[in-house]
């Protein structure tokens, strides 16, 4: 009796002891179960096998309705960008307008944090070891200098004129900092201990003395303080202690005090004896300080505020603040001696803040920017990108409304195609999803997921999977427009550390659309679209330290033909059969992946795999291993036919045919590359979608979403 009691036992316990024991053993995570956000207004469906529409998973009897969100339609034509004579069977179909047009000038190679001549239209701007010179009038370069003839090495990120002109104080992130007076072309020489590298840089009134944040010492280590340099005695004297972290300084009008940004304070000290005069902590972290003309300290926050702290009180003044929502500020400057100011945000919007009559006019876009400067009067600003280079803004015109308007603020980063071509789907602020036969919006919504890495339409257009900052993936409903659910393994958040920043980087729906493949952090995992379980992963931990080894999946792709998935990490490709669930090979890339178009693809016949590294594209061979063909200065955005879709930082489209068998390196660099021009856009495209009945999506430097058929 007591056996036949303990065997029951057993049998009963068997379902949720198995998923135990295997996560124990192969350190696979436990079922997942969906888990459903306490605002949504969501509640938990039964997992079901039956094959429900794709429209229909998880529907909720009491969804909360979206708020009426700004639905552009794509059927404004334009000539803007114009197809390639060789190519006059590609036509532009759709558009996407905007009631304002957001007007700016690229400048094509120019990066780091850049100056503006406090006289003059010219800009400077670090290129390496090299200095560019700018005319802001044309938008034209004007000159190319060498920073220091004796060093090849040190690569420079920040540039900043002095008051007067004279000089240009260099920062490199590993030191050290130069100046450069512009009368003779001569380094002034700084006498310090340690390298400083001016990371960021504010000079005082008089043009001779400077403060810079930043320095690393000899022994490596980064820290970020604030230094103060003499270019007339060339000596330089740390104004912090090292364990106090510096965010950012500058200099007031008057030349009296400095202002330095701690992560939790803000401390005054005197120009004249360098001594501290005044510290006040803060409850939130600054991400910049301005000098203003009365006297008080503009500062930046990450809360998304901009506020003015007052030297008198040691405390922020309670009225006229600038309020940009939750986005942290990024950068903040000055327009000439005036009370007006230019703001850049996390998520890249331009704004105009006028203190004297409290209004603030909204410029434009500029997605993954992170400097801004103001130029002489008053006619423009200039912002910096991380991956679309540098931008020249005019002053725009004055508006009645100090807000921006609902379609001025569109502005678009990602692009996907369902693979019927039906639908296609646009992600920046809000997330849009047209149909392409006529152009009209069918949904809108602001995602709860932030900072979007990859987003994907399910086969028939039914339902959109965005993956981003998190490692929930956000799954909506396209005809009914509301969230469906989240794909979510709470054991992917107990495998890392608290710090890190945690992501999931890829999506992809299944051809069948039953099943949603999601590359996150620390694995690769395939989930049940309609029951939402997890059906397998691959992760691969190790026995000794307990590390993930198949984790941070950069690009992926699979295999129509034999089913098989191409998971790119950085310096090698997995391949693997999710039926066997084990990884059938890998093959060595030895070069990390372009985090701008991280693209991994398989050839029609599954013999070759085409990758898109850092500003080149590589084709190799699957069973050898061995490098077939590559191809310079381009990024690789899709197969088509036996052709893939390429192109260049000039926003040259071309259709490239790599070499279907080994190609020694030298044979390589002699030949020209097999391209076929196709078309020419507007810049340097941001993405690009394509489908197999030849419709191309793409983004470019107006970020708006363009859609070609043949």
């Amino acid at each position: 009796m007591r056996l036949s009691i303990l065997l029951v036992g057993l049998l009963l316990a068997f379902p949720f002891l198995y998923p135990l024991s295997r996560s124990f053993f192969r350190g696979d995570a436990s079922t997942v179960r969906p888990e459903w956000d306490a605002t949504s207004g969501l509640a938990r469906a039964q997992s079901t096998t039956a094959r429900q529409p794709d429209d229909q998973v998880a529907q909720s009897p009491s969804f909360v309705p979206q708020p009426d969100l700004p639905r552009p339609d794509l059927i404004v034509p334009s000539t803007e960008v114009s197809p390639a004579r060789a190519q006059e069977d590609w036509r532009l179909i759709l558009h996407a307008p905007g009631a304002q047009r957001e007007a700016f000038r690229l400048l094509v190679g120019v990066g780091g944090r850049l100056s503006v001549h406090p006289d003059k239209q010219v800009l400077v701007a670090p290129s390496g070891p090299n200095v560019q010179f700018w005319d802001l009038e044309g938008a034209s370069l004007i000159e190319t200098r060498r920073i220091d003839p004796s060093d090849d090495d040190t690569l420079f990120t920040s540039a900043r004129y002095s008051p007067d002109g004279r000089y240009i104080a260099f920062g490199s992130p590993y030191g050290p900092m130069k100046v450069l007076r512009l009368a003779d072309d001569a380094l002034v020489p700084i006498s310090t201990d340690r390298s400083i590298n001016g990371d960021r840089i504010a000079f005082h009134p008089d043009g001779e003395r400077f403060v810079a944040v930043g320095e690393r010492t000899r022994e490596g280590r980064n820290i970020p303080n604030a230094h103060w340099v003499d270019l007339q005695s060339g000596e330089a004297r740390p104004l912090v202690p090292d364990e106090v972290k510096v965010v950012d300084a500058v200099v007031s009008d008057d030349g009296k005090y400095i202002a330095i940004a701690e992560t939790q304070a803000i401390s005054i000290h005197d120009t004249a004896s360098l001594d501290q005069q005044m510290r006040s902590p803060l409850a939130e972290k600054p991400t910049y300080v301005v000098a203003s003309p009365d006297g008080n300290w503009i500062v930046g926050l990450t809360g998304g505020t901009v506020r003015i702290w007052s030297s008198k009180t040691g405390q922020f003044v309670p009225e006229a603040n600038l309020d940009t929502g939750l986005e942290p500020v990024m950068a903040i400057d000055r327009f000439d001696d005036s009370n007006r100011y230019c703001v850049l945000t996390s998520e890249g919007k331009i704004l105009i803040w006028d203190r004297d009559t409290a209004s603030t006019r909204f410029v434009g876009h500029h997605e993954s920017a992170y400097c801004i400067r103001a130029i002489p009067g008053e006619s423009g600003v200039v912002t910096v990108g991380f991956n679309n280079g540098s931008r020249l803004w005019p002053m725009p015109r004055p508006q009645t409304n100090s807000e921006p308007t609902a379609e001025s603020r569109l502005a678009w980063s990602l692009v996907t195609v369902s693979a019927d071509g039906s639908k296609m789907a646009a992600v920046g602020q809000y997330v849009h999803v047209w149909n392409v036969s006529d152009g009209k919006c069918l949904i809108v919504f602001a995602p709860r997921t932030r900072r979007i890495d990859d987003v994907c339409l399910s086969p028939d257009g039914s339902l959109i999977a965005l993956v981003g900052q998190g490692l929930k993936t956000e799954v909506w409903s396209v005809t009914q427009g509301h969230p469906v659910a989240d794909y979510f393994d709470p054991d992917g958040e107990n495998r890392w550390p608290g710090t890190i920043d945690r992501r999931s980087n890829c999506v992809r729906f299944s051809e069948d659309g039953r099943q949603l493949m999601v590359a996150e952090q620390d694995a690769f995992r395939i989930y049940d679209v309609h029951s939402r379980q997890r059906l397998t992963e691959l992760a691969k931990v190790a026995r000794k330290n307990g590390n993930v080894s198949i984790s941070m999946i950069q690009a992926m792709d699979t295999d129509s033909q034999s089913g098989r998935i191409a998971l790119a990490q950085t310096g090698r490709i997995v391949f693997w059969d999710p039926d066997d669930e084990r990884a059938l090979k890998t093959v060595e890339t030895r070069s990390q992946l372009d985090a701008e178009h991280p693209g991994v693809f398989f050839s029609n016949d599954g013999k070759r795999i085409v990758v898109g590294h850092l500003y080149r594209v590589a084709v190799y061979d699957i069973e050898s291993g061995h490098l077939l063909d590559e191809l310079r200065a381009h990024w690789v955005h899709g197969r088509m036919g036996e052709d893939w879709l390429v192109s260049n930082r000039e926003g040259q489209l071309s259709w490239w045919s790599p070499a279907t068998e080994y190609v020694p390196p030298y044979e390589r660099t002699r030949r020209r590359p097999a391209l076929k021009p196709l078309m020419r856009a507007r810049g340097q495209l941001k993405d690009v979608a394509l489908t197999d009945d030849g419709t191309l999506v793409l983004i470019d430097q107006h970020d708006k979403p363009l859609v070609y058929g043949k």
